[in-house]
């Protein structure tokens, strides 16, 4: 009875039997395999590093569209028959520009148009302020480098076009005795996708001689040596 414990412990320190070694691997290689499984459920580890943000978003450029809450559209088609302001020699023609207002409030003004007297701007603006009752200003200027020369103006009131609006050459005030200069407008009112339809391009005349008459035919305005524009037909 007292070697009973002694033949235990040696028992314990002999080596393991074959099929105990046999077990042993198997074991092993489960353990190995429950070890990647846990690594898959394992949160990726951690680092100091912030990821970096992602760049914003540039949103596509949308094609202009005309804004229908505009009250009326305008557009400076050009003008004609104006007086040289820059008559002396060496100086050669006018320096062309208009300026728009609508009462006391600026609204547009053209480029400059050098040495012309039939200056063509077509320059489009549009009006969104605008009360009841107001006229609209454009006045003809020949730009210089000390003062502006006034060559006339054509005054606007609403009944000319806030109704249909209006496509036509208007004659201008205040250009100089014996000047007949006009100034071509073209203006679209809320709800109207285009301007309405202008004078035809072309026409005909026919001028019949009176009985006693002299002589008969057109008046017509060359002053600038480049244009010949019709003023009258007697």
């Amino acid at each position: 009875a007292k070697h009973l414990p002694v033949g235990i412990r040696l028992q314990s320190m002999l080596p393991k039997t074959a099929s105990e070694r046999v077990v042993q691997p198997h074991r092993l290689r489960i353990s190995k395999s429950a070890m990647r499984c846990r690594a898959k459920d394992e949160p990726p580890p951690q680092t100091n590093f912030a990821p970096e943000p992602e760049p914003p978003k540039q949103e596509e450029e949308q094609p202009l569209k005309e804004d229908s809450k505009a009250i009326f559209t305008v557009m400076i088609v050009g003008a004609r028959g104006i007086r040289n302001a820059d008559s002396l020699p060496g100086l050669g023609k006018s320096n062309c520009y208009c300026e728009i207002k609508r009462g006391d409030t600026p609204l547009h003004k053209t480029n400059i148009t050098d040495n012309s007297m039939a200056p063509h701007w077509a320059e489009e603006f549009s009006v969104w302020e605008y009360e009841i009752g107001e006229s609209l200003e454009f006045k003809v200027w020949d730009s210089n480098v000390v003062e502006a020369d006034y060559l006339g103006k054509v005054v606007l009131t609403p009944d000319a076009f806030m109704e249909n609006g209006c496509n036509m050459e208007f004659p201008m005030e205040e250009a100089e005795p014996n000047i007949r200069a006009y100034l071509g407008l073209k203006i679209k009112v809320m709800g109207q996708h285009q301007y309405p339809a202008g004078p035809p391009p072309s026409f005909e005349v026919t001028v019949e001689k009176g009985g006693g008459a002299m002589q008969y035919g057109l008046d017509v305005d060359r002053q600038d040596l480049k244009h010949i524009q019709i003023v009258n037909v007697a």
